[in-house]
C-alpha cells in the first residue's frame, strides 16, 4: 500500500513538473563552434530525457545480449550449469540408492558441464570402488587430493586404498599427512592411531593417544587402558634390548595405570630375579596375588627357586594362597603342588570342593590323575572330563579369539588390546575391536618371557 501511494507521489509531481515547464517553457540559447541554437527549456528537457531512455535502451540490450545471445551469451553457462548441478545430484542420490552404475554415468556427464569441484572426484571414487575399479577409485582420490578444498577429503580416500591394498607403511605416511591438514578430526585421530599401533610404533602411538585423549573421542578408563598396553609393550622391547632401566621404569608405570595386570607383575619380578633382588621379586608376585591370582604369577614365583624339592614348594605354595585361599586359581595351584607331594588325602577334599565351585577341565584333569594314584575308577571322572568347560585363559573380546598369552593385538582379528584375562566361570562382554584394517600380530611371545617379540604375517 506504502509502495502504490509513493509512486502515486511520484507521478502526481512528474505531472506538476511537466503542466508547469508547458506554461513556462522559457528561452535556451546555446553558442557552440560559432553557431547559435534557440530552443525552450521544456523542449531541452525532453530531449534530455530521450536521451537517457535511449542510452538506458542500449544498456539493456547490450546486457540482453551477453546474457541470451546463443553460443556466447552468460546464461548459456549458467543453463549449462545448472544442467550439470541436476546430473549432480542425481547421481548423489543414485550412489545413495546403491546403483553406483547410474551414478558413474550420470557424475561423467556431469563432469563435463561442471567446473572442476571436489564433489564430482568424491562421487566418482565412491562409485568406482562400489564397482570394484579400485584402481579408478585411487586416481580419483589423487585428483581430489590435487584441490584445494578436497584434499582432506582425497587423503583419506587415499589412506583407505593403501589399507585395503596391506600397504601399511603408505598408509602410515598418508594419515600422517592428514593430520597436518586437519589435527582435529576424529577419523585421522583414531587412524592414525591404530595405524602407529600396527606398525609397532609404540611411542608415536602414546603420542596420537594423547591427542585422542585431549579431543574426548574415548572415554578416560578405555583411554587407561590402552596408554597401559602401549607402555607395557615399549617396555617389553626395551626389555629385550637390554635396557632393564627403561623395561622396568615402563612396567611400573603400567602397574600404576593397571594394579592387576599380571604380564607386568610377572615381567618386573622376572626383572628383579634377574638381578638377584628375590625378595622384592617375590613381594612383587604375593601382592599382586592377594589382589588377583593369576598363573603367570604362579610361573614365575615357582621359578624363584626352581631347585627346591615338593615339600619346599607346597610350604611356600600355601604361603601365596593364603590371602586369597577360596579363588579357584590358589586352589588349583595348591592341588598342585599337593600332588607333587603326594599329599593325597588332603588335595581330594580341597579338589572336590574345587570342582565344586568350578568344574573346569583343569580341574578334572588333577581328578583323574588323582583317580589314577588312589585306583580308582577313572571312567566317571573320564565322562566329566569329557564335557567340562575350559577355565580361565586369554579371551579376545572382539573375535573370541583365545591366544595362550598377551599380546597388543589379537592374533587372529588384528584389534587393538582386545585380549582379556577371563577368569573361571567369569564372563566378558564383547567389545568393538580398535583396529586398522588388516593389521598384524605383534609380541607373540608370553607376556611374562622375554623372548624375541614377532612380527608375525596373520591378518584378519
Amino acid at each position: 500500500m506504502t509502495r502504490i501511494v509513493l509512486w502515486f507521489i511520484a507521478i502526481l509531481v512528474l505531472a506538476v513538473g511537466a503542466a508547469w515547464l508547458a506554461d513556462h517553457p522559457g528561452d535556451v540559447v546555446i553558442d557552440f563552434q560559432g553557431l547559435r541554437f534557440y530552443t525552450s527549456f521544456a523542449a531541452l528537457t525532453a530531449l534530455a530525457v530521450a536521451a537517457m531512455a535511449l542510452a538506458a535502451l542500449a544498456v539493456w540490450l547490450y546486457g540482453w545480449l551477453r546474457r541470451d545471445m546463443p553460443f556466447f551469451g552468460s546464461n548459456r553457462v549458467v543453463k549449462r550449469q545448472g544442467r550439470g548441478l541436476k546430473l549432480l545430484n542425481q547421481s548423489l542420490v543414485a550412489l545413495s540408492a546403491g546403483d553406483h552404475r547410474l551414478a558413474a554415468k550420470l557424475i561423467e556427464q556431469a563432469e563435463v558441464l561442471l567446473p572442476p569441484q571436489p564433489m564430482v572426484h568424491l562421487i566418482a571414487a565412491e562409485a568406482a570402488s562400489r564397482a570394484g575399479d579400485h584402481a579408478g577409485a585411487a586416481k580419483r582420490y589423487q585428483a581430489l587430493e590435487g584441490t584445494e578444498d578436497g584434499r582432506f577429503l582425497g587423503l583419506r580416500g587415499l589412506v583407505g586404498e593403501a589399507q585395503r591394498l596391506g600397504r601399511e607403511s603408505e598408509a602410515l605416511r598418508l594419515a600422517r599427512t592428514a593430520f597436518k591438514e586437519n589435527r582435529k578430526s576424529p577419523w585421522v585421530l583414531r587412524t592414525l592411531f591404530s595405524l602407529e599401533v600396527a606398525a609397532g610404533n609404540w611411542a608415536e602411538a602414546e603420542t596420537a593417544l594423547d591427542k585422542v585423549a585431549r579431543e574426548n573421542l574415548m572415554e578416560k578408563p578405555v583411554i587407561t587402558r590402552h596408554r597401559s598396553a602401549l607402555v607395557f609393550a615399549e617396555a617389553t622391547e626395551a626389555n629385550l634390548r637390554g635396557d632393564t632401566l627403561a623395561a622396568k621404569k615402563g612396567f611400573k608405570k603400567v602397574l600404576t595405570l593397571r594394579p592387576d595386570f599380571a604380564p607386568a607383575t610377572a615381567a618386573l619380578a622376572k626383572i628383579e630375579l634377574g638381578e638377584g633382588n628375590k625378595k622384592r621379586a617375590s613381594k612383587l608376585i604375593m601382592d599382586a596375588w592377594a589382589n588377583r591370582p593369576h598363573p603367570t604369577l604362579a610361573r614365575v614365583f615357582k621359578a624363584l627357586d626352581a631347585a627346591e624339592g615338593a615339600a619346599d614348594w607346597l610350604k611356600r605354595v600355601r604361603t601365596l594362597t593364603t590371602p586369597n585361599p577360596d579363588h579357584a586359581g590358589s586352589m588349583l595351584l595348591l592341588v598342585d603342588a599337593l600332588m607333587d607331594a603326594r599329599e593325597y588325602d588332603i588335595a581330594k577334599p580341597l579338589l572336590d570342593k574345587l570342582i565344586k565351585a568350578a568344574p573346569t577341565r583343569a580341574a578334572w584333569q588333577y581328578r583323574l590323575a588323582l583317580a589314577h594314584a588312589l585306583h580308582e575308577d577313572p571312567d566317571p571322572i573320564e565322562a566329566a572330563l569329557a564335557h567340562a568347560e575350559a577355565g580361565e585363559g586369554w579371551h579376545c573380546d572382539a573375535c573370541g579369539h583365545m591366544p595362550t598369552a598377551w599380546s597388543p593385538l589379537c592374533g587372529n582379528c588384528g584389534g587393538f588390546d582386545t585380549v582379556d584375562w577371563r577368569d573361571v566361570g567369569g564372563s566378558v562382554a564383547p567389545r568393538k575391536a580398535f583396529r586398522a584394517e588388516e593389521t598384524i600380530a605383534l609380541l607373540g611371545a608370553d607376556a611374562g618371557d622375554s623372548q624375541p617379540l614377532g612380527r608375525d604375517t596373520h591378518t584378519r
